[in-house]
């Protein structure tokens, strides 16, 4: 493997996470999406929606809590999804 390849992080090294199921929460869609930092996890994901025009709408969440397995990262991630969404509902959408 070269040295580029190395560097961008490609190859036998760079091991990608599994693909984590969305969960279903009160009419939304959670989807977990841990971020990988040094040899930790950040809680990160998504919350989705489909409107009544057909169109999803998406929320992009990050928090700094950090965990030590990829799964714990994941089940945080729904915790705080469901927290986002118990507190902002639709609103969440309108946020910048």
């Amino acid at each position: 493997m070269g040295l580029f390849s190395r560097l961008m992080g490609k190859g036998e090294a760079s091991k990608a996470e599994p693909e984590v199921e969305q969960v279903d929460y009160n009419g939304f869609k959670i989807q977990p999406s841990p971020l990988k930092q040094n040899s930790n996890y950040v809680t990160a994901g998504y919350i989705r929606k489909m409107d009544e025009h057909g169109e999803m709408k998406e929320h992009y969440f990050i928090r700094a809590d950090t965990h030590a397995d990829f799964e714990t990262a994941c089940k945080h991630a729904v915790f705080k999804g469901e927290q986002i969404i118990r507190e902002s509902g639709e609103q969440v959408f309108d946020r910048k």
